[in-house]
Formats: C-alpha cells, sequence, structure tokens
C-alpha cells in the first residue's frame, strides 16, 4: 500500500469534518502553526497532530510508512495493555479506516494526550535537581522491573517517547512493541542510535530490545546527578542524556567514557557499560543485573584513563540519530519533506519580523537562511513561542556560525510571484540548535551517503527512509492567514551571504561526493572545498 506523505495529510486534517471517519475527532481542531498550517510532530512511521474536541485533547499518528501486519499488531498490543495495572502506559485506540486521503481510507492511532513534557524538556528543566534525576532513576528501574516482568518491550525508549507528567513517567509511540503473542524477530524498526546497542538490528525485536536502553539511561541520569555540567555539554540538542551512538559503537575513543572513569563512584559501571557496548546483544543483562555487578559480559577492550579525553582521535565516522542533510543541498533536503532530520549548514542571513494575527499585538518571529532568501532554501523559522524558549536571541551575530538542527522538514513555501520554495525546519525548544565549529560540521557532514534514499518501504532505521511521494504543494494547501513580510525577497543580500551561492545554483551531487570520498575538513578547509566546488 502506498501511504499518504506529509503535504497529503496536511491537506486532509485542515478539514477534520470530512477526513476523519471517528465522530469525536470529526468535531476537533488540528493545532496549527503561525502560518495556519497544521501543527506537526514526527516519531518513526507516523506523522502526530494535536486535535482538540469538544471532550479532550488527543494525539492523532497517521502513518506515512508502512508498518506490516498493522491491525493485528496493534490489536495485540492493545489487548496486552488493557490488562496491566502499571500507569505508564497511555490509552490509545487503533482504527483501521481512520482517515480519508485521496478518496481512500488509512489507519490512525487516536491516544490521549499528556500534558507534561518530554524527558529531555524536563531534564532541561530537572538537571540540577538531584532529587527529581533520582526520583526519575527509581521509577525508570520499575518500570523496567514491571516490563521484563510481563514478557513486554516498548523498543525505542528515548528522551522523545518518554513523557513526565506530575512527576510521573509516560511511554508513547507503541509502532515497534512486542507484547506475549508476536512472533520475536519479526521488527520494523531499530530505535533511536543514542539509546539503542550499536549491533541492534530488526531481527532483533523481542522482550529483551529495551534491556541496553535502561541502563543507559540509568547511568546516565547518575552520571548528570554526579556532575550536572555533564548534561550541559554532551546533551546533543535534548536527542539524548550524555550518550551518543559513537559513544556506543567506540567506547575507547569516547569522551564521556573518559569522563566517568574520572569518577570514582562511576568507573566500575562505566567499565561494565563499555563491556556491555562491545558484546553481543545476547549477553546484555537486565537493569538489576547490572547495578548488582551480575552477568557482566567479558571487556574486549580494557578502557584506560587518559590525561586530556577530549584529545583522543575519532576512531569512527559520525553516526547520528537522523539523517544528515547539507543545509545547501535543496534538493536532498526535498526528498526529506515529512522527517525528521540533522541539518547542519553556515548562517547567511538572520530576518526578524513579526505579522498580527486576529486582534492581538504583534507577534516577532526570525528567519534564519543558510543562503540567499532570493532563491530556493532551506531555513529555520523560530515563531514567537519557539523565541521565548530561546535563551541567547537570534541576531546578526549569529551569521557566519555553523550550525545542527533537528526537527522536521515541513511542507514547501512556494513565492509565485518570484518563483522560489523555502523548506523550514521550525524550532519550538532551545535545543533544537546547536553551534557547531567547522571541523566537527566537516565531520558530520562526511557521513551524507550520496545514494538516493528508499522510496516507499520501510529501512531498519525509520528516520533514515525519505517520502515516496513528492513534496510537491498541492494548490489546495495554503496557509490560513496572510505570508509573512520577511518571505519575500529582500533587495540586497544581508552581511555574511557573499561566500554562498543561492542554494538553487549549488551542484550537491559534487560536493557530496567531494564529502564521502573520506575528507575531514578540519578548520578552514570546508570552505576551502566550497569556494572550489563554486
Amino acid at each position: 500500500m502506498s501511504y499518504p506523505q506529509i503535504v497529503e495529510y496536511h491537506e486532509a486534517v485542515q478539514h477534520p469534518s470530512q477526513a476523519f471517519t471517528d465522530p469525536e475527532l470529526k468535531q476537533g481542531a488540528v493545532a496549527e502553526n503561525n502560518l495556519g498550517l497544521p501543527l506537526v510532530m514526527s516519531g518513526g512511521f507516523a506523522l502526530t497532530y494535536a486535535v482538540t474536541t469538544p471532550r479532550r485533547k488527543c494525539a492523532v499518528r497517521c502513518f506515512h510508512r508502512e508498518i506490516p501486519a498493522i491491525q493485528q499488531k496493534y490489536d495485540a498490543i492493545s489487548k496486552n495493555l488493557r490488562s496491566l495495572t502499571n500507569g505508564c502506559f497511555v490509552y490509545f485506540d487503533f482504527q483501521q479506516s481512520g482517515i480519508s486521503v485521496r478518496q481512500q481510507t488509512f489507519p490512525i492511532v487516536r491516544m490521549d494526550w499528556v500534558e507534561g513534557d518530554t524527558l529531555g524538556i524536563w531534564l532541561d528543566k530537572h538537571f540540577d535537581d538531584p532529587r527529581a534525576l533520582e526520583k526519575a532513576r527509581t521509577d525508570f528501574a520499575a518500570i523496567a522491573r514491571f516490563l521484563a516482568l510481563k514478557g513486554i518491550a516498548h523498543g525505542d525508549i528515548q528522551n522523545g517517547n518518554v513523557m513526565v507528567a506530575n512527576g510521573d513517567i509516560k511511554l508513547i509511540d507503541y509502532d515497534g512493541m512486542f507484547v506475549p503473542g508476536m512472533r520475536p524477530g519479526n521488527g520494523s524498526e531499530t530505535g533511536h542510535k543514542h539509546f539503542q546497542h550499536p549491533d541492534r538490528r530488526v531481527s532483533d525485536f523481542g522482550p529483551r530490545m529495551d534491556r541496553f536502553s535502561f541502563i543507559a539511561l540509568d547511568l546516565s541520569l547518575k552520571a548528570v546527578i554526579e556532575d550536572k555540567s555533564l548534561y550541559s555539554k554532551f546533551r546533543e540538542g535534548g536527542e539524548t542524556i550524555i550518550f551518543k551512538a559513537n559513544d556506543f559503537a567506540d567506547p575507547a575513543h569516547s569522551e564521556i567514557f573518559q569522563r566517568l572513569l574520572a569518577m570514582p563512584r562511576l568507573k566500575e559501571q562505566a567499565r561494565c557499560f563499555a563491556a556491555i557496548c562491545e558484546a553481543p546483544l545476547t549477553a546484555i543483562p537486565t537493569l538489576d543485573e547490572y547495578l548488582a555487578g551480575r552477568n557482566i559480559p567479558a571487556a574486549k577492550t580494557q578502557l584506560k584513563t587518559q590525561s586530556s579525553p577530549a584529545a583522543r582521535p575519532r576512531a569512527a565516522n559520525y553516526i547520528s540519530a537522523y539523517p544528515v542533510v547539507d543545509a545547501l543541498n535543496f534538493s536532498a533536503a526535498m526528498q526529506r519533506v515529512g522527517d525528521r532530520v540533522e541539518l547542519i549548514g553556515r548562517i547567511v542571513e538572520v530576518e526578524p519580523g513579526s505579522r498580527k494575527s486576529g486582534k492581538g499585538p504583534p507577534k516577532g518571529y526570525v528567519f534564519i537562511n543558510f543562503g540567499s532568501g532570493r532563491g530556493n532554501i532551506v531555513k529555520i523559522s523560530i515563531w514567537s513561542e519557539g523565541l521565548a524558549k530561546l535563551k541567547e536571541q537570534p541576531s546578526t551575530a549569529w551569521i557566519g556560525r555553523w550550525v545542527s538542527v533537528t526537527g522536521l522538514i515541513d511542507v514547501p513555501y512556494e513565492n509565485k510571484r518570484y518563483g522560489h520554495k523555502h523548506l523550514s525546519i521550525t524550532v519550538q525548544d532551545d535545543g533544537q540548535i546547536q553551534q557547531l565549529s567547522e571541523t566537527e560540521a566537516g565531520f558530520r557532514m562526511a557521513s551524507i551517503s550520496t545514494a538516493p534514499p528508499p522510496q516507499g518501504t520501510a529501512s531498519a532505521n525509520p528516520a533514515a527512509t525519505a517520502p515516496a511521494a513528492a513534496a510537491v504543494k498541492p494548490a489546495s494547501l495554503k496557509p490560513k492567514s496572510p505570508k509573512p513580510k520577511s518571505l519575500k525577497p529582500k533587495s540586497s543580500r544581508s552581511r555574511g551571504a557573499s561566500s554562498h551561492k543561492p542554494a538553487g545554483q549549488r551542484k550537491p551531487a559534487l560536493a557530496t561526493t567531494t564529502v564521502q570520498q573520506g575528507v575531514q575538513p578540519s578548520t578552514g578547509l570546508l570552505a576551502w572545498i566550497r569556494r572550489w566546488i563554486w
């Protein structure tokens, strides 16, 4: 089955009474962004919309990639969760024919909306509160014990799938869940790389999937309790706590492992965890066994404390949680519309503005451009709600910075008068934007593959699969409010834009090939490569 993509879902959910078959959702209103378009979150195989009905607020998950035997899978999950007494799960209703798109019906999952923060946002607020972190450790240990007892595995324990509501932990997104009665080894995803064993595959689908994630969570929280500065240094924009996929793949060259080895109360647990990272998945102990020092696999590499952990050479290529996209490669970004990505680029324009909506006062916004606004570009959109959460407000001082931004590439905005398109990632939280050195930017972009994204199939990591449908905005998909003034081309380039051509003039294949051949640019070298390409 060919599933709808983000553009088609956007068009459909703007008319809930026609799109949904559920009587309650028909009366709902879909949350919108500042352009009057549906506000969407991406997670694995589905796009999630917030729908407020006369009775309650719901999260509606619309699938844009196929999950094999999805109805049987959700029926089994529903049956098992209804029998549980633990309150860590959220009520959901799977509807096989839940939404009508292009005169066909497709499945949806309607879930109760959890009023709280994702674990990443909660940690931003409580990383310096040892008592709150210790309670979270205790709660996670209890959940791990309970799931193991019931033979259940969530499959993707990570910051975005854990909600903290009034101090209680809730798990959301059940697409990759295993429950008794399912066939082990028949999985469809491998989870967030910053929380998963480096060797995890879809064939590892089964009741033991969460063991590694719970151990990583526990050690991460314990480390932040010992030294809160670790969180702000290693949080990776809220995508993790202190560990990243590269740390799991190569503990001997990991800075965070070196930091933990230097902490007397954590060094033994760090050594045990490093051994787990290098061992087969079948050798991973339970969290309780790990904490007791039992059933720890033999270490393949003996970690040694270095005098300067940050100076250790990189031994592995960059492993991102999401597909890495060069901000100047507009065509590559177009193939990722509707996907959550890590976008990397150098800022050339910062365009502040304001717009009035209704009778209220004008609200400020900022567009951060990676190319001239007069052409086809990829940019960052920060609306008033996002600006309120930023610790540093965007300004012309940002021009010239290399940054990484993680988020969903939304549908393109097309200016028919001037004949250009703008793709954007909306920043809603402070951690989505990270400043990088030019060397780090080059290291990350060296991981970009020259191969085109797979079309219409689900990969082992769903974040690495591109949407099958072309990202062309239908004529009927229009913002409900006027176009922001600053979307119009400026009469002259902002300071800093002269170092790059507009994205539409770039030769993406050549640029990508240059990086893919193994060059890890040092300071200044990446800029030289780009000038050579032009």
